[in-house]
């Protein structure tokens, strides 16, 4: 099968799992590095929304054979429709907070499930639980 850029896919993978997780602590402090702390519904959004994506992009990062980029994916999508859906548009820091990180967890989430697509089965292997080396085995 065809490699992509050599071995260096899970380079890539382990930096946009790195960047996922840099967007979701950002999104878990948002509320009140922004003020928006007093709206419910955007803070507890921005809250389990960085949980989910920040839990999907490590399981995304240790077992690429999962799909969990995917659950990503669907996180950012959920943060970009949540000031809609949870009627938060009013605040411009919520709004723009929720669209700009969703848009940003999105982007990366398709950009790794382009690069798994390409990269071969066979070289997606998983971590073992005793491998604390941080690195993918071929």
């Amino acid at each position: 099968m065809r490699r992509i850029m050599g071995e260096n896919w899970r380079e890539y993978i382990e930096s946009y799992t790195s960047c996922v997780i840099v967007l979701a602590l950002f999104l878990i402090a948002a509320p009140w590095v922004w003020g928006y702390s007093d709206l419910p519904g955007a803070s507890w959004s921005a809250w389990i929304s960085a949980m989910v994506v920040a839990i999907s992009a490590v399981v995304s990062w240790a077992r690429p054979h999962l799909h969990a980029e995917r659950a990503s994916l669907f996180g950012g999508l959920w943060l970009i429709l949540a000031p809609w859906a949870l009627h938060f548009t009013q605040n411009s820091s919520a709004f723009w907070t929720h669209v700009c990180v969703g848009a940003g967890v999105m982007g990366f989430a398709v950009a790794e499930t382009w690069l798994l697509h390409r990269a071969s089965s066979a070289e997606m292997k998983p971590h073992h639980a005793t491998d604390l080396s941080g690195s993918y085995r071929s």
